[in-house]
């Protein structure tokens, strides 16, 4: 295996987990946000309370879904890359399902929205 592929490889274990990790973070964002209004209403508080740091949590779920819309771009950017120079980047292991060539969706998430 030549050092291009190696470096492939170990790029593309490195945006797997990238990715994870971003989505891992808006989802805790996400349950962090869920909490906050289900903990005002169980204490049975006036929606104004804890507004202002739920404004904070919405900025943040913002910033991180840039994050990941940035991640998604990079990665669609080292495939053309890695085309481009003939350098195989495909994960070992467990893969995960993909739009195709022309964007789109897997149907995955459109069961949970």
């Amino acid at each position: 295996m030549t050092n291009k592929h190696e470096t492939g490889i170990r790029i593309a274990r490195q945006l797997r987990t990238t990715e994870h990790a971003v989505d891992t973070a808006l989802a805790e964002m996400f349950r962090l946000g869920a909490q906050m209004v289900d903990g005002r209403k169980a204490a049975n508080l006036a929606a104004a309370v804890g507004q202002d740091s739920l404004n904070e949590i919405v900025s943040g779920l913002s910033a991180l879904n840039t994050a990941r819309q940035a991640t998604v771009a990079a990665h669609g950017g080292l495939l053309e890359v890695a085309q481009d120079h003939n350098v195989v980047w495909r994960m070992d292991g467990t893969t995960e399902e993909k739009p195709g060539p022309t964007g789109g969706t897997t149907g995955y998430l459109a069961v949970v929205a």
